[in-house]
């Protein structure tokens, strides 16, 4: 499956982004490559980003960072996204790819 689609999102260009969870939940997840706090991630796509509002996104841990090189199209980010512990996704985005 290629990640573009799953309609990802920059909510920060190049920081940060969203995309809907590969394991078929209708759940959005979050990726980032700076640290932020649980307040500043739920007001990222609840209050500039409204269409997002009421729906489940899945955020990251606080201290939590990845390594995001690309676009979408051809985006890697190291190391692996796990939103396991809510029921979604654990898995790896290679070269635009989900795996």
């Amino acid at each position: 499956m290629k990640l573009i689609e799953l309609q990802p999102e920059w909510l920060i260009p190049g920081k940060v982004f969203i995309f809907m969870s590969p394991s078929g939940h209708k759940d959005w997840l979050l990726c980032k490559n700076i640290p932020m706090s649980m307040k500043e991630q739920f007001a990222l796509f609840q209050d500039e980003y409204l269409r997002y509002k009421g729906r489940t996104v899945v955020p990251m841990k606080e201290d939590v960072c990845w390594n995001i090189e690309g676009n979408f199209e051809d985006l890697t980010v190291t190391p692996s996204i796990d939103a396991s512990a809510s029921g979604n996704w654990h898995g790896w985005i290679t070269k635009g790819e989900i795996k």
